[in-house]
């Protein structure tokens, strides 16, 4: 093998190592960042109309079930929510399901520095405490059943009635926002789902799986691979570069011309 042969082996296997340390030592920087920095949640729905959340019952029943006036009404305790269903569903369904498309009753949790099965491993120890919340989708006003409403996603309105302890006073504690528009790496606009929060995880559950917006993509995961992500770039190139010329096969010289 020439010599120039031997000199791009030595780079190919130089280039081979630098590859395999930094895409190492990457691979534990952003893993590292996304347990010490990124939000992990826990989910559980209810389905039931009757339980109990920190002991204080929970009766949920139809008014006017199948009726053009249909509406919800969520007793917990002493407090009572009335919410018109938005998505009518069948009424002859058991439990909530007939409210599927619109309504979902979710048991959640939030926590960082830690993975999510640990979370939901402290979460049923009762470690770290859950949360009740109601989550609903609005279609946008006046738009007819399948049609309009389940295809303008800007019209969407996205409420969120999360049950508060009676240390608290008790009640439902309300939020509102409307489906994000524009990019993932966009500022979201004001009264938006906000990204990286319960509410944003939540509202999937009661949004179309085609239509669930994604959450904003930042670049911090990328900032703390650091040195490593250049370095692992030029190492790929090198490399690539390199074995393509130890593979490459010889130049045949062409024969010499006879003289005459």
């Amino acid at each position: 093998m020439s010599p120039a042969r031997w000199m791009a082996l030595a780079v190919a296997v130089v280039s081979a190592a630098s590859l395999g340390t930094s895409v190492y030592v990457m691979a534990r920087r952003v893993a590292e960042h996304n347990l010490r920095e990124r939000k992990v949640y826990f989910f559980k729905e209810i389905t039931k109309r009757d339980f109990e959340f920190k002991g204080v019952p929970v009766h949920i029943t139809d008014i006017n079930k199948g009726a053009p006036d249909w509406v919800l009404n969520v007793s917990y305790g002493p407090h009572d929510l009335r919410l018109t269903v938005a998505v009518p569903g069948n009424p002859q369904l058991p439990d909530l399901l007939a409210h599927n498309d619109w309504l979902r009753v979710l048991l959640f949790a939030e926590a960082q520095k830690m993975t999510a099965a640990k979370l939901e491993e402290k979460v049923k120890s009762g470690e770290i405490p859950a949360r009740l919340a109601i989550v609903t989708r609005s279609p946008l006003s006046g738009a007819e059943p399948g049609k309009w409403q389940d295809v303008w996603k800007s019209g969407w309105g996205y409420d969120f009635y999360e049950f508060l302890p009676e240390s608290a006073g008790g009640g439902f504690h309300h939020d509102r926002y409307s489906y994000p528009t524009g990019k993932p790496d966009r500022q979201v606009k004001a009264g938006q789902l906000p990204p990286d929060t319960w509410q944003f995880q939540a509202a999937s559950a009661v949004t179309p799986q085609t239509q669930r917006p994604n959450n904003r993509f930042t670049m911090d995961a990328l900032n703390a691979a650091g040195w490593t992500l250049p370095v692992a770039a030029w190492s790929t190139m090198l490399l690539l570069a390199s074995v393509a010329f130890v593979l490459a096969p010889k130049r045949r010289r062409a024969p010499a011309t006879p003289a005459i």
